[in-house]
């Protein structure tokens, strides 16, 4: 069968909640992985019953989830009388699941969620939580359906989460593009207006007011080190946390990057004071 053709028929097996236990960054990636000769256990959310239909499609034997247990069909939410508006939530959903902006509260569209846990980790003040999903609500997961309609319904669903994974990938490339364009254009005003003349050396009140701001702003550097190296601390617990359950390579690089960040954030916190 041509590799393309293969991908496609695997990646129409997985659930599509692009949640990376897998260690692969979406169902797509893992989908590649497995036609190139990946394992086919490593999905929770598909569990034993993705298992079987890509052992069937692939005419491999049939063998247990590499995961500790699989992953239930669940829905992420926010407490948003604690939410701080810090957007890293929105940044972190896989789906553009989560609504909200910056200093603001956010929510989650139930009916987009795709329960992969992504937004957990980076909230920094632990506001979000698993809950089992809605009984009204289609899911994704392995082992959900039972029914003719019921299969039917789920792959929508899953269309619909895959359609959703690549149209956010295809605007956050886009942006990054232009962001890329604005700035080589900024450096190609700031290079045709030449050398920022010398401050004269009389000192103006507008040059007071400005050295004033800068030593007023170093209590405030201290505060913002504080708070980050707060919030890499509860990222870090959090990790550890999941790490314990599902124990992934890629959670056990995210744990070790987040022991980095900690160090980084208390010894620049140290450094500042």
């Amino acid at each position: 069968m041509h590799k393309p053709n293969l991908i496609t028929l695997i990646d129409a097996l997985l659930p599509q909640t692009q949640c990376t236990k897998c260690t692969y960054q979406g169902c797509k990636p893992y989908a590649k992985a497995i036609a190139e000769g990946e394992a086919i256990n490593k999905c929770p959310p598909g569990g034993e019953e993705t298992i079987k239909a890509l052992a069937t499609l692939l005419d491999r034997p049939v063998i247990p989830l590499e995961a500790v247990k699989p992953i239930p069909a669940q829905v992420a939410y926010i407490k948003e009388g604690q939410c701080i508006g810090c957007t890293k939530c929105i940044q972190a959903c896989p789906v553009d699941a989560i609504v909200g902006a910056a200093k603001l509260m956010h929510t989650v569209i139930a009916t987009e969620c795709t329960g992969c846990e992504l937004c957990v980790i980076p909230c920094p003040v632990d506001c979000i939580e698993m809950l089992p999903l809605p009984i009204d609500i289609t899911p994704l997961t392995g082992d959900s359906a039972h029914t003719k309609p019921q299969r039917i319904a789920r792959q929508l669903k899953r269309d619909h989460a895959r359609n959703r994974f690549e149209f956010r990938h295809k605007r956050l490339a886009r942006l990054e593009k232009q962001k890329q364009l604005e700035h080589q254009a900024r450096l190609q005003r700031l290079a045709e207006d030449g050398i920022v003349k010398p401050l004269a050396n009389k000192q103006t009140i507008s040059d007071k007011v400005k050295i004033k701001q800068i030593t007023s702003t170093l209590t405030i550097e201290q505060k913002r080190l504080k708070i980050d190296a707060a919030m890499a601390q509860v990222a870090l617990k959090k990790a550890e946390k999941q790490l314990q359950q599902y124990n992934t390579p890629e959670l056990q690089q995210q744990v070790e990057l987040l022991k980095v960040k900690v160090a980084e954030t208390e010894r620049a916190l140290i450094n500042n004071q």
